[in-house]
């Protein structure tokens, strides 16, 4: 029986290459849509260990692997991006966007499964801004329905009865609305039944979110007020041990001028001012 081996874990160079693949596929509107999560798979499978690509490949990557793989990068881009629309509704005050991702990287620490911070940096520019993290007001995007891959992924195989069989990616929220439309008689109700029900269901998951980052930005300013608390504590130590040190280069000064030899100053003007400086200092420290 021939022995298995396990495969080593990804470099930064594979990351980005995966991604890129993955968004070539995804965004792709020809090949990126109406297709099963298997031949969507395949098709990264494919153009990944393509030995015509540009990416030299060090070491083949099964479908699996790659699934796996991009779905903890998306998780964990997508969790930051999170904190970063928490950081941004506090809307800081003279906060650079480097500022603000600084913050949301500490917010994300607080998460148990991100405690040793973000990992992905390498991959963070390309996938910062895609269409899954930024089109808050269109949840069933094309391609909000591609990457809902991952979802499925984790599951078992749609049925050929079930509604979304032609496209399995769709996301939970997509899903949800199908539901609705095949259920009964959505046909002949008034179109404007659907809408209102449709936002009433939004209103109320609005409403759930927005309870949620409440609680979550009230964490943070405790988070953010201790961060300047203890920098404050820092810049005062600091501060401290830097007048310290020039305390003492004053006093090592003001002994070389307490032990001159006024005998020794042939210069009237010069041997005058050294008294007096003299005398300043004794006084000083008397």
């Amino acid at each position: 029986m021939a022995s298995q081996h396990r495969s080593s874990s990804y470099t930064n160079e594979e990351d980005l290459h995966l991604c890129h693949v993955y968004l070539d596929i995804s965004q792709n509107p020809i090949v990126g849509i109406n297709q099963s999560k298997d031949q969507f798979w395949a098709r990264i499978e494919y153009d990944y260990n393509n030995p015509q690509s540009e990416f030299t490949i060090t070491q083949s990557r099964p479908k699996r692997s790659l699934q796996c793989r991009m779905q903890v990068i998306l998780t964990a881009v997508g969790k930051l991006r999170g904190c970063i629309r928490q950081i941004e509704n506090l809307n800081p005050s003279g906060a650079s966007e480097q500022d603000i991702l600084n913050r949301a990287k500490t917010l994300l620490t607080q998460d148990a499964k991100y405690q040793k911070g973000f990992k992905f940096d390498h991959v963070w520019p390309i996938l910062k801004d895609i269409e899954k993290f930024t089109s808050v007001n269109n949840p069933t995007s094309t391609f909000q329905r591609q990457i809902g891959n991952f979802a499925s992924s984790q599951s078992e195989s749609p049925t050929s009865e079930s509604p979304t069989s032609a496209t399995p990616g769709l996301s939970d929220f997509s899903l949800n609305i199908n539901n609705e439309e095949i259920g009964g008689s959505s046909a002949e109700r008034p179109i404007g039944v659907k809408k209102a029900k449709l936002k009433r269901k939004n209103d109320e998951q609005l409403a759930t979110v927005l309870d949620t980052i409440k609680g979550e930005n009230q964490q943070l300013v405790e988070i953010l007020k201790k961060g300047n608390l203890d920098r404050q504590q820092n810049f005062d130590q600091n501060y401290q041990l830097q007048m310290q040190k020039i305390a003492a280069s004053v006093f090592k000064e003001e002994n070389k001028i307490l032990y001159m030899d006024l005998n020794s100053i042939a210069n009237l003007n010069v041997r005058e001012f050294t008294r007096n400086e003299q005398l300043r200092i004794m006084q000083k420290r008397a």
